[in-house]
């Protein structure tokens, strides 16, 4: 898994530095070819994170028994292990939304953090930074290739949302066609559109969302203008499997919970 996983930061890396990197030196024949390159070197990778993916950060203060860690405002939740060792309880409060309805648990609630950062390391730390890194590597790459700071742009979500709460709750997808337009802004150019795993579907239902959002007479032309290209890595297009098990019986992600408690807290029989 590891060895799949660093094969598509490669590819990723091998794509967004072909059309990002800036030139090595050399000449066109042509204006147009010119016009072409100068365009590349101006574009910006937008990343669309996939499935748990993108650090939660507390919105709460939540006093946490038996424990010495308490949770506050900022402080991280997804990922923590250490509170989550040793204040499980009090970790599943912060981390848990209503199976029916998605709202927050009444004595915490989580929001997904902004900004590169957020979906670099879940853990950061000398042991746990390197068993979260997600898109750590991958930027340090694009960073010793020479792509500039504006040109790689995160957009976290709260990955335990559905797409329709995600826009209900934090205007999500009001906030990305922002960061696309802001980007053309910036850039002068249109963006590469990088989406992993659980991410392709999110950019998916932003496309469609954008069709009633604006007229239909200028949907492509807002699509040709803002995006040049889109590089779908791990998308689950025909579904996960993982899905299932979660359902039936629980699913952990490796992490110190019991099956039977995650399946008896999230609502399942």
């Amino acid at each position: 898994m590891v060895a799949a996983r660093r094969a598509c930061a490669v590819v990723l890396f091998v794509a967004a530095v072909a059309v990002m990197a800036p030139a090595c030196g050399g000449s066109f024949s042509s204006s147009a070819e010119e016009i072409r390159s100068k365009q590349k070197k101006r574009m910006s990778g937008i990343i669309i994170p996939g499935f748990a993916s993108t650090q939660l950060r507390a919105w709460s203060i939540l006093d946490c028994p038996y424990s010495p860690l308490d949770f506050n405002p900022l402080d991280l939740v997804w990922l923590d292990t250490t509170k989550l060792l040793s204040a499980v309880n009090c970790w599943l409060k912060c981390m848990l939304l209503d199976p029916y309805n998605q709202t927050d648990h009444p004595e915490c609630k989580s929001r997904p953090d902004s900004g590169l950062s957020a979906i670099t390391e879940l853990d950061p730390g000398y042991i746990t930074g390197p068993l979260s890194s997600v898109w750590k590597e991958w930027v340090k790459w694009c960073i010793e290739f020479g792509i500039e700071p504006n040109a790689i742009i995160a957009a976290p979500y709260d990955w335990r949302l559905s797409p329709n709460m995600l826009e209900e709750r934090d205007l999500y997808f009001h906030k990305l066609k922002i960061t696309f337009e802001t980007a053309v802004k910036i850039r002068g150019a249109p963006s590469l559109v990088f989406a992993h795993s659980l991410g392709n579907h999110v950019f998916r239902y932003f496309l469609e969302w954008l069709k009633l959002e604006i007229a239909p007479k200028h949907y492509i032309e807002w699509l040709d203008r803002h995006i040049h290209a889109y590089f779908a890595v791990g998308a689950p297009l025909l579904g996960a499997i993982e899905a299932v098990k979660g359902t039936l019986s629980g699913q952990t992600f490796g992490l110190p919970v019991s099956e039977v408690y995650i399946c008896k807290v999230s609502g399942n029989s």
